[in-house]
């Protein structure tokens, strides 16, 4: 059955006598709010902040059927619930003791733009007391000259750049990004950031973090399956892998350096071979069993940046983790479908390779710090020597009585410690 809210006005949808200011094509104007009964209203399957729930049923062998409404509700209102059921609780709690406060935005064909958790939560209320309750809404047709650019704009400015806490996981934010503006290209950098209230910077950053969670799946052998990313939480160390393969490889960029149009292939066979040493890091120190330990990935590869990828024992790092590389590689390659539970019993089965690739990640990381630790000396010796050359004899030599007295009271200090230096070489 197709739905037409509109054509339901004044008989199971009624007015109401409150309005929601709405930002359509850059005009800002207050819309009717309606009661729309619950059974008229369905979630939005492209909503960004259950991306990796929908990613992982149709990954499972799932479908999404809108002809049968109601399950397909019940599958999504799942998803809302599990993406965050505190905050949902809490929204019910709210609107069970002071009813719904702010309007939602549904499309005429019943479809909601902005509201989900609102109309979970009184889905919920309804299954809770039996009780008749109503989506309190704004509905919007698309017939009137609103296309699906404009609905997606309005429903990344709701949910975005709106004074209002975003608590989207961080991997399904990413998977909107991907889609929204590599994969689909429905929008422009700049128009995503205007849109989403961004700097510009900020969405630079995220879509560059959004390709790499897509090639980190496709060495893994899941791609499209972001449920991973999610369950691996993956967002702080994609930000710190962009940051370190983009410094170690000046001038490129993680979204175009595979492109069939880049001309240095050994550039792009180096990007692959540094670029799989950390995604084989976060495989093998990632918490993935009971057994394993829990740390803070984040901080270790960007500790891998600084002390084995951006250092001088980089060759030797990567020569001795290559064949640990290859083993995980081709483990997920030969597996025929990836998920969750697999990616964790490869980890069992690659316990004692994720034990050694650890270990040499450890011992280079140890390494360097040591040579930094040993140069530190000689470095803080030239700097102390640049600032010293900057004194200009004349200007000593024009020095009044009392700045004189303090030059010189420094300047023994100086010869003091020079002369420790010189004790210590000595002894």
């Amino acid at each position: 059955m197709t739905i037409k809210l509109n054509e339901l006005l004044n008989s199971r949808i009624t007015d109401t006598e409150s309005a929601r200011k709405l930002t359509i094509r850059n005009e800002t104007k207050a819309y009717k709010v309606y009661k729309i009964p619950l059974d008229l209203c369905h979630y939005n399957d492209k909503n960004g902040r259950i991306a990796t729930y929908i990613s992982e049923h149709i990954s499972n062998g799932n479908t999404l059927n809108k002809g049968d409404l109601e399950n397909y509700n019940k599958t999504l209102e799942n998803f809302i619930y599990k993406s965050n059921s505190t905050a949902l609780d809490a929204t019910k709690n709210n609107i069970n003791n002071f009813g719904q406060r702010v309007a939602g935005v549904v499309l005429n064909d019943g479809r909601i733009i902005d509201g989900n958790r609102r109309f979970t939560a009184l889905r919920k209320l309804n299954q809770e007391n039996g009780k008749d309750l109503y989506f309190e809404a704004v509905i919007l047709n698309p017939e009137e000259g609103i296309d699906q650019k404009d609905i997606k704009r309005l429903e990344l400015n709701l949910q975005h750049a709106e004074e209002r806490q975003v608590d989207y996981d961080p991997i399904d934010n990413l998977v909107d990004v991907y889609r929204d503006l590599i994969e689909n290209k429905l929008f422009s950098e700049k128009e995503y950031a205007e849109s989403t209230n961004k700097k510009p910077s900020e969405v630079t950053l995220l879509m560059k973090k959004s390709d790499l969670m897509v090639q980190f799946l496709e060495f893994i052998n899941a791609a499209g399956k972001y449920y991973i990313a999610r369950d691996l939480a993956l967002d702080g160390p994609l930000q710190e892998m962009v940051r370190i393969l983009e410094t170690q490889f000046k001038g490129i960029d993680v979204r175009t350096i595979l492109s069939s149009t880049h001309k240095d292939k050994g550039e792009q066979a180096e990007y692959i071979r540094v670029r799989n040493a950390l995604f084989t890091a976060v495989f093998s120190k990632r918490k993935l069993n009971e057994t394993d330990v829990k740390g803070d990935l984040s901080r270790e590869i960007r500790e891998m940046g600084k002390f084995i990828i951006n250092s001088s024992n980089r060759e030797d790092f990567l020569e001795e983790i290559d064949e640990i590389v290859e083993e995980v590689y081709e483990t997920f390659q030969e597996i025929d479908s990836v998920d969750v539970s697999t990616v964790r019993e490869a980890g069992k089965e690659l316990a004692e390779v994720r034990k050694q690739a650890q270990n040499i990640i450890e011992k280079h990381v140890e390494d360097s710090r040591l040579v930094t630790a040993k140069a530190k000396p000689v470095d803080l010796l030239n700097k102390a020597f640049d600032d010293l050359k900057r004194i200009e004899v004349e200007q000593v030599k024009r020095m009044d009585p009392v700045t004189e007295q303090e030059f010189l009271l420094v300047f023994d200090e100086v010869k003091k410690k020079l002369k420790e230096f010189e004790e210590a070489l000595n002894a």
